[in-house]
């Protein structure tokens, strides 16, 4: 059986939990222990608690000068012979069994019908005056001479100090527990989320490693010996990633640098040739090397390069982006409309890459918008965002478009299937959120979010908008 405690995810609670239940665990034992010792073995501890009086009693005999003995029990002692007569009695007695001393001034012995040769170290069950006692004879020295010391104890008494002090003890007991057990969880919750503090620092310098950030190593020094083997095994892991990272970066920046110059050259000789060269040769050549240059851009921003940040005007930028892209618009029957929440908004970032993201997802939805659509960019201080009126984006495909180079089963367009993965790694590069949804105007919204976790760019999340202006280009 599986205990639910145990499969807390906090180690720190398991061992809490734990420690909690070895102390519940000893107590009940130390009770269960008590319970069997009172019960199977009463009689003897009774027997070892009047033997223990008779030494006390033999302590307090005074013989004066004449020879007279005297019992002068002090204190508690005293108390208890005086308060309980009727359950608690002793005896002094000379070898000849004659009564020198009693309690209760009755000088009748406690063992009649025993001689004292026989109540050495004797112990038993008998009945005094018709009650249960239980008695016990030692014989003690004092001053050259014997004497034999009995006590006797009821059946009745034992039976109530009994029920007197077991009660006692275990209340005792199981608040001791209950102190100890709370006292306990706190300090090893406490003790345990100490220990694992650098396992805490660590799990957050994992959480800074990725793509762009590939030389940060968890640190080794401070963790226990126990863990540094699994995350120096991990820092290894990310060596070895660097490399091949590193490699693939290389790869795609040489095979598009060997790849930019042959294509400018194939072009440059097909255009002097005029007219025998079919346009779609010129168009292919044309897509060949935008892939190339795409694939360049992927190598740029993957690869670690520190962006050059300054405050931008997102209108402006916009702007461009729309002029530079007009031709395209125009080919396609297409209506590119800018609309802005406010006049004026600046945001941080690499004035650059951002226009190349901007350019993509504007790209992205003239070539997929109908002719006579409208393609509706919209900025805001929180982020913007691009909708189109084509087909959309299926909702299980929305997060395989940013991959690279891939492309929707039907689609039947030309492209490399870049672009969209171009965006997503320039906006991850500025900590921004790239998301795909479905559209307002039927077709494919992509939003960038620029702020704080739980804002909304325009048009993620639909409400009213209210619009300081809007173009159309």
């Amino acid at each position: 059986m599986r205990w639910r405690f145990l499969t807390t995810p906090s180690l720190a609670l398991r061992l809490a939990w734990v420690f909690s239940l070895a102390i519940v665990l000893v107590a009940g034992f130390y009770l269960a222990v008590q319970a069997v010792v009172a019960h199977r073995f009463g009689d003897f501890i009774t027997q070892q608690s009047l033997i223990g009086q008779t030494h006390d009693i033999a302590e307090a005999i005074h013989i004066d000068r004449n020879g007279q003995l005297s019992v002068r029990l002090q204190g508690q002692d005293a108390e208890s012979f005086d308060a309980f007569f009727a359950n608690l009695k002793y005896r002094v007695l000379a070898g000849d069994g004659q009564v020198l001393a009693a309690s209760d001034g009755e000088l009748r012995s406690l063992l009649p019908g025993m001689s004292t040769q026989q109540q050495d170290s004797f112990y038993r069950r008998t009945e005094v005056h018709g009650r249960a006692f239980h008695v016990a004879a030692v014989r003690h020295r004092i001053q050259g001479r014997d004497y034999w010391i009995q006590v006797g104890r009821s059946d009745r008494f034992a039976q109530l100090a009994q029920e007197a002090i077991v009660p006692a003890i275990t209340e005792a007991v199981g608040i001791m527990a209950t102190l100890s057990m709370l006292v306990l969880a706190v300090l090893s919750y406490w003790g345990v989320r100490s220990v694992l503090r650098p396992i805490r620092l660590a799990s957050q310098a994992a959480r800074t490693v990725g793509q762009n950030n590939l030389s940060a190593r968890l640190p080794v020094e401070p963790l226990p010996t126990e863990i540094r083997p699994l995350v120096t095994a991990f820092n290894e892991v990310l060596d070895r990633l660097e490399v091949a990272f590193g490699a693939q970066q290389r790869f795609f920046a040489n095979a598009a640098h060997e790849l930019k110059t042959p294509l400018a050259l194939l072009r440059g000789q097909l255009e002097t040739q005029g007219e025998r060269v079919a346009p779609e040769t010129l168009s292919d050549i044309d897509a060949l090397g935008r892939t190339v240059n795409q694939l360049l851009h992927v190598a740029e921003v993957t690869g670690g390069r520190p962006l050059d940040k300054q405050t931008v005007c997102l209108h402006d930028m916009t702007q461009q982006v729309t002029g530079f892209l007009s031709w395209r618009a125009q080919r396609a029957d297409v209506s590119l409309q800018v609309v802005r929440s406010s006049p004026d908004v600046r945001i941080e970032a690499d004035a650059g890459e951002l226009f190349v993201l901007l350019k993509n997802l504007v790209e992205n939805a003239v070539d997929h918008s109908p002719a006579g659509g409208t393609v509706c960019i919209r900025l805001s201080h929180q982020g913007l965002s691009v909708e189109d009126q084509g087909p959309g984006v299926a909702e299980h495909h929305r997060t395989q478009v940013f991959e690279r180079f891939w492309r929707a089963p039907d689609n039947t367009r030309t492209g490399s299937g870049l672009g969209l993965a171009i965006g997503m790694e320039v906006a991850r590069a500025h900590g921004w959120q790239l998301v795909c949804q479905s559209s307002s105007l039927g077709g494919a919204l992509f939003g960038v979010r620029f702020c704080a976790e739980g804002d909304q760019p325009p048009g993620v999340n639909p409400g009213p908008n209210r619009q300081a202006g809007s173009s159309s280009v």
